[in-house]
C-alpha cells in the first residue's frame, strides 16, 4: 500500500499538493475496503483495480475536494485579496519553517519543498507590496494552503513523528500548540467560503503536465 500511496503522492505534487503519505495510505485503505465490499472481492484482489489511471483520478477528486487552494496555480499570478497583518506574517513564516525541518526529518530532500515554497511566495510579496504597511496583500489560496500544511505539521507532532535533533521532545505539546494556532490565525483571515457555488472560486487545471 505504500508504494500505492507514494504514487498517489506523485500525482497530488503534479498539481500543486502535498498531503503525509500516512493519511494517504489510510485513505486508500478506506477506498480499497469499500471497493472490495461492493464487489464482493477480497481486498487484495481489490487492490488491482488501483492503477495509474485510477490513482490520477483520486487525485483530480481531492483537488477538486479543496479547490479553494487553487491546485497546480501560480499564487504570484492570483488576485491579492486578503490583507496579511504583519505579525501574522511572520509567525506564519517561522510555522512554515518549523513544517520544512520536521517534513526533512528522516525523509527524502525533497520533503520540505511545498513549506519552502509558500516562504518564498511570501518573501516575493512582501517584497513587491505597494500599500502602507502593517499589512501585506496576499492571495486566499495561499493563506488555505498554509493552514493546511501547518495544521498537517500540528498533526504529525501530536502522532509522535520525530523531531529535529536540536528539538527536545518535551516541547512537542507546545509545538503542536504553536502550530495550530498558528493556523487557526489564518484560518480567521479567510472570508466564509460557504456562498460558493459550481466550480468556485479557484480553477484547477484540467491536465497538469
Amino acid at each position: 500500500m505504500s508504494t500505492t500511496a507514494s504514487t498517489l503522492g506523485e500525482e497530488l505534487a503534479r498539481i500543486g499538493l502535498t498531503v503525509p503519505t500516512d493519511r494517504l495510505e489510510a485513505l486508500l485503505t478506506d477506498r480499497v475496503a469499500a471497493v472490495a465490499e461492493q464487489m464482493r472481492i477480497t481486498e487484495r484482489t481489490a487492490r488491482q483495480y488501483f492503477d495509474h489511471d485510477t490513482l490520477r483520478t483520486l487525485a483530480r477528486e481531492l483537488a477538486l475536494s479543496i479547490k479553494e487552494e487553487a491546485p497546480g496555480a501560480d499564487l504570484l499570478t492570483l488576485p491579492r485579496t486578503i490583507p496579511m497583518p504583519l505579525p501574522t506574517l511572520g509567525a506564519t513564516i517561522a510555522a512554515l519553517v518549523e513544517a520544512a525541518a520536521l517534513a526533512g526529518v528522516d525523509k527524502d530532500p525533497h520533503e520540505p519543498a511545498p513549506a519552502m515554497a509558500l516562504i518564498s511566495t511570501l518573501g516575493v510579496l512582501t517584497r513587491e507590496h505597494a500599500g502602507d504597511l502593517p499589512t501585506v496583500r496576499v492571495p486566499e489560496p495561499l493563506l488555505t494552503r498554509a493552514a493546511r500544511l501547518i495544521e498537517n505539521t500540528a498533526a504529525l507532532v501530536h502522532h509522535g513523528c520525530p523531531l529535529p535533533p536540536d528539538v527536545a521532545e518535551d516541547v512537542r505539546p507546545h509545538l503542536q500548540k504553536a502550530l495550530r494556532d498558528d493556523a487557526a490565525r489564518l484560518r480567521a483571515l479567510i472570508p466564509d467560503t460557504g456562498r460558493r457555488s459550481g466550480s468556485g472560486l479557484w480553477a484547477v487545471p484540467d491536465d497538469p503536465p
